[in-house]
């Protein structure tokens, strides 16, 4: 590692911190360094007021943990198509610009037949998953290409890798982190003028043998849970999904000349066991059409987010959805089987396997999807002007059916599930409202209480149990010494969801102005709002930005925070 700088020698005006150095970190970085060499001369100037340093507790920095090879394993794939991922939300097909622009180097990384999954894959060819791993080498060349432009811009970047902050402080309007290197000893690093927390995805802490708080690393949970167990898994959604390729990995598809995906199993295949509240997973992604929506259009949520200010109702805007959707398909849409869809989850996968395939458009498009396609880039302004209670009879009622339809699932992972299914070593279960989870101490079994959709009460039980519902959306699960000392220090207020605020850490994410991404930081004794330059961005905000852990909604954040840094300095710059 370098050394420490000594800031009393470096002549700049701001020093910047990003504390986290994926997805996040890269996506600043790339879009200040781009803005700041778009203005040439004046973009060189501000840059040499400018000392920013990434302080990252891997050893890589760029991927993070959903694109790092430590985490993921060859066949877990991007869920999002590769024109739809960025670190520029200027550009954002950029990964896919990149993979095209590299084909002759990445095929030499990447020619293992475990990334072959065009040899498996059907659906739009305009809609490549291409492996995470590969986003991950994106990540890095990004990072390493914005640090090498911004230090000929004259932005004096530090790297510190595999270094963990474990502390913040405040010391007036300045910032001093507490890090502990590889090593295990502490440092004092500062001061700063902003910071950035950027430390993405975390699990919560549940030490309990044969528990998983997380389906991450891969190859932990690959090695931990033995061949022929019967595994207990929380949750139906992608990260679900992800786990049951992870546990059925010994096995091998195999594609047969009808065009049917099937599974042979290995010699002791773990059986796996989804549940959830619905019993549902997500859908498949299909082609998006031409096409162009006439009433759900961003132009009219528009109207009405500034028509009501603060105050819309879901009946409205379902009212304008429940329009476009009628006329598009030409009939009455029963809301009833979208909301509850009849049937066995086997039944519902496979259909929607077909009509993503087939779709159930004149262009062979999947229509709904291409209807909601067109509002995604308005998704986040609606969430937020929706009335308080509006927005919590969302994420009690709506949230889970929102993110089936709009986390679409692959193609091909689709077609994977539905083979583990067929083939018996998969099956998903409909939890419904009134259930219990608990571990049997006696049994050291970990059991699942809950009635079938008839009534009959149901008791299944594993020795394994894997807690895959992705993300958790409270921040005071995260038991990270920084979060802690946050909370703890008062820097961090909780929102709840429901208008309350304070520093409990029963649940909800950080407090943030979500137009600016400042931290809310608690009044100060004499009544006066407290203010300081630092920001946060990625899972910690999910209650207040809906999109919070996508790629472009991670860009679109960062980008706000970049326009800050420029505008800064360029105050600074003014002659007197």
């Amino acid at each position: 590692m370098d050394q420490d700088p000594d800031y009393s020698d470096i002549s700049v005006t701001y020093r910047f911190a990003i504390i986290g150095g994926g997805l996040t970190a890269t996506s600043l970085l790339c879009q200040l360094v781009d803005e700041l060499q778009r203005r040439s001369n004046d973009g060189a100037r501000i840059g040499s007021l400018l000392a920013v340093e990434i302080i990252e507790k891997h050893h890589e920095v760029g991927p993070g943990l959903p694109h790092n090879p430590v985490y993921v394993l060859p066949f877990h794939i991007t869920n999002m198509c590769a024109k739809d991922m960025t670190v520029r939300i200027s550009r954002p097909d950029d990964f896919q610009r990149w993979v095209s622009g590299n084909k002759d180097s990445l095929s030499h990384l990447f020619c293992r037949s475990e990334f072959d999954h065009y040899r498996l894959a059907r659906g739009d060819a305009q809609c490549v998953h291409y492996p995470r791993e590969l986003m991950g080498e994106y990540l890095k060349s990004q990072f390493d290409d914005a640090v090498a432009r911004g230090k000929k811009l004259g932005i004096s970047v530090k790297v510190r890798n595999q270094c963990e902050v474990v502390d913040l402080r405040a010391r007036g309007s300045q910032l001093y982190l507490t890090a502990v290197e590889q090593r295990g000893t502490k440092k004092d690093i500062g001061p700063f003028h902003g910071a950035l927390l950027a430390t993405g995805h975390w699990s919560e802490s549940r030490k309990r043998e044969n528990y998983f708080s997380s389906p991450w690393p891969a190859e932990h949970l690959r090695t931990a849970i033995a061949p022929g167990a019967a595994v207990g898994v929380i949750g139906s959604s992608l990260s679900a999904i992800e786990t049951a390729l992870t546990l059925t990995a010994d096995g091998r598809f195999h594609r047969l000349a009808s065009g049917k995906l099937i599974y042979e199993k290995s010699d002791a295949p773990r059986s796996l066991t989804l549940f959830s509240r619905r019993g549902l997973v997500p859908h498949v992604r299909g082609r998006i059409g031409s096409r162009l929506n006439r009433y759900f259009t961003c132009t009219r949520l528009r109207d009405l987010i500034v028509d009501h200010q603060g105050q819309v109702t879901l009946k409205e805007i379902f009212d304008l959805l429940d329009r476009e959707l009628s006329e598009a398909y030409g009939g009455v849409i029963d809301w009833q089987q979208v909301t509850a869809p009849g049937g066995a989850p086997e039944h519902l996968l496979r259909r929607s396997i077909d009509k993503a395939l087939k779709g159930d458009g004149a262009e062979g498009e999947l229509v709904w999807q291409t209807v909601l396609v067109q509002i995604f880039p308005l998704v986040r302004e609606l969430y937020l002007a929706l009335s308080e209670n509006e927005r919590q009879r969302f994420d009690r009622e709506y949230n889970t059916l929102f993110f089936m339809h709009a986390a679409t699932q692959p193609a091909i992972n689709g077609e994977k599930l539905l083979a583990l299914m067929e083939a018996g070593v998969v099956e998903v279960t409909r939890l419904g409202k009134d259930y219990r989870f608990v571990c049997n101490e006696s049994s050291h079994q970990f059991e699942f209480h809950y009635k079938t959709p008839n009534g009959q009460r149901r008791c299944a039980t594993f020795t394994y149990c894997v807690d895959a519902r992705g993300q958790p959306r409270s921040i005071g699960t995260d038991s990270s010494k920084l979060t802690r000392n946050l909370i703890r220090r008062g820097l961090v207020q909780i929102d709840h969801g429901n208008g309350e605020q304070g520093i409990s850490t029963a649940g909800g994410s950080i407090q943030i102005d979500p137009h600016t991404h400042r931290i809310v930081l608690p009044h100060s004794a004499e009544g006066k709002k407290s203010e300081l330059d630092l920001f946060a961005v990625g899972a910690m905000t999910r209650d207040q930005i809906i999109d919070a852990s996508m790629a472009h909604g991670l860009a679109r954040s960062t980008e706000t925070i970049a326009r800050f840094l420029i505008q800064k300095l360029s105050d600074a710059n003014q002659p007197d």
